[in-house]
């Protein structure tokens, strides 16, 4: 196999906690953050609604304030830098695919040199986050859709793509890859992918090698 590209998620995945519960914290809105993205990953929560919900209490947090939250600690899963500095020196696209806000993970994207973002772009004034709405995404599978735009736009056909989660919402993304990686797996997403690992992302990378030899 030739891997053209990578896909990966992003909370629970490429950093070790849900940042957007983290963000909300900010605005004492945690635990509800928490339990609307639980109701999610259970299927009591059905479409875009925790998501929009759970982006619209960050309402009024600064772009400084994200900045300033990510530098006293990035969260970064261990081996994340590894795993990255892996693909860029193999020139392999890197997709990240998520929920969370643009303005996050644009941090992020500048940390490891990440080629793509997938994710929640809600309307920010003057340095601040406003508010978002269903109308903002492309539709219920945004994470799918906007990743295959970006696949389709490289001629990357799902031969040649790899793909790492942790939860059921990332079954999407494992459909458009070839080869799937499950990392601390969660609501059984062991079950639907190829390979899983534990705690270290670097412990991906000898599974790419293999998927390349």
């Amino acid at each position: 196999m030739v891997i053209h590209a990578l896909i990966i998620d992003f909370d629970g995945t490429l950093v070790t906690k849900d940042l957007t519960d983290m963000l909300s914290g900010l605005v004492n809105k945690t635990e509800e953050s928490r339990e609307l993205d639980h109701l999610f990953h259970t299927g009591k929560l059905k479409g875009l609604e925790g998501l929009v919900r759970r982006i619209n209490f960050l309402s009024g947090i600064s772009l400084e304030q994200i900045r300033e939250a990510t530098a006293k600690n990035d969260y970064l899963r261990a081996g994340a830098r590894e795993l990255f500095e892996y693909l860029k020196s193999h020139d392999i696209i890197t997709i990240i695919a998520s929920g969370s806000t643009m303005p996050l993970l644009e941090i992020y994207q500048q940390k490891l040199g990440v080629d793509y973002l997938v994710g929640s772009k809600p309307h920010v004034t003057n340095g601040k986050i406003i508010s978002i709405s269903e109308n903002d995404y492309s539709g219920p599978d945004f994470k799918v859709r906007d990743t295959k735009l970006i696949l389709d736009s490289l001629g990357i056909s799902p031969s040649h793509v790899v793909a790492i989660g942790d939860s059921p919402a990332d079954l999407g993304i494992f459909e458009l890859s070839a080869k799937s990686i499950s990392i601390n797996p969660q609501y059984g997403i062991e079950d639907y992918c190829d390979y899983v690992i534990y705690d270290d992302l670097s412990k991906a990378i000898p599974i790419l090698v293999s998927l390349s030899s």
